[in-house]
């Protein structure tokens, strides 16, 4: 049986748990006509699950499966987007379920909670900071309070793992929101070597939320998507930079009310998903007189840390 088949076979009656994890909007999977999760639009969408394979149709797009619109809307290649389905579906674990994908806000609460406890702020000499210093961050030398170290955390594959553990929160309000947690090899000098080493607390995040990087006070603020690649950005323009953790919560992020520049660092995706966003971003801030800037790495498939890595003579990191 085909890689595909299998995959989209086990998902089978689940593609609206997987895509809610992909970030697909929720209203998105309710049936009705609505925008399209991959061109926009107004009602050209609708998902209708036949055969409960994540089936949907749109005016403009075509059609397809749950497989199509998770590799359409994240714009990540299908081995990519197979092995975090299957990750998630424990393809590779026999005993592994699907993750929950609604929390409710005392369970959220609880989960980030105990996160807390069972870490401790970044400092020198650990393996995130081994981890940011192999990809050529080493110029961090105090870590905001969003980034953390945990030693020993459950891995979801049945497993216990070193992570680096960013929490995800909202302008101006005080309480973490969600969180995500990127495994790492025992040494700290790449990610674990898993089907999918990073992975966002499940549920939906309101827009706007990240990982704040700073603290903002004014002046310009740079977003992008990946902790890495943020941290990577900062340190080329010289300039504030958060994160969005992915390309779908990038397009719906909005700055702090008193930022009226926004650099907006986008991924130079094959299939467009990273430049999608970004621009999409971009859009929406200009619209509202905010100035804009869309920075992308001349090299298709390079995200800012690879730029920033290229500079210094080091390798492509895992």
């Amino acid at each position: 049986m085909a890689f595909h088949e299998k995959t989209a076979l086990a998902a089978t009656g689940k593609w609206r748990g997987i895509l809610l994890s992909f970030g697909v909007p929720e209203r998105a999977l309710s049936g009705k006509h609505g925008p399209c999760p991959i061109c926009g639009g107004t009602d050209r969408f609708r998902y209708d699950d036949k055969d409960r394979r994540g089936t949907w149709i749109c005016g403009q797009c075509g059609a397809g499966d749950g497989m199509k619109l998770a590799i359409e809307f994240t714009g990540k290649p299908f081995s990519e987007v197979a092995a975090r389905i299957d990750e998630m579906l424990g393809n590779l674990k026999p005993d592994s379920t699907l993750p929950k994908v609604d929390l409710t806000d005392e369970q959220r609460i609880k989960a980030l909670r105990a996160i807390w406890v069972e870490t401790r702020p970044v400092t020198p000499g650990d393996l995130v900071h081994r981890y940011f210093d192999a990809r050529g961050i080493e110029e961090r030398v105090v870590y905001p309070r969003a980034l953390r170290f945990g030693e020993r955390l459950r891995d979801g594959d049945g497993g216990v793992r070193p992570a680096l553990v960013a929490m995800v929160g909202l302008f101006g309000v005080p309480k973490f929101v969600s969180m995500h947690r990127t495994f790492l090899r025992p040494d700290g000098l790449a990610k674990a070597e898993m089907p999918s080493p990073r992975k966002l607390m499940p549920g939906s995040l309101p827009d706007g939320a990240c990982v704040m990087l700073s603290d903002y006070t004014h002046g310009p603020l740079g977003i992008a998507e990946g902790i890495e690649t943020a941290l990577s950005a900062s340190i080329l323009y010289e300039m504030p930079v958060w994160a969005a953790i992915n390309s779908a919560l990038m397009a719906k992020w909005h700055p702090p009310p008193a930022c009226d520049e926004v650099a907006i660092f986008g991924d130079n995706d094959p299939k467009y998903g990273g430049q999608y966003a970004a621009y999409s971003l971009a859009h929406r801030l200009a619209v509202k007189n905010i100035e804009v800037s869309v920075h992308i790495p001349p090299i298709v498939g390079q995200d800012w840390n690879d730029v920033l890595m290229a500079s210094r003579g080091l390798s492509g990191g895992a």
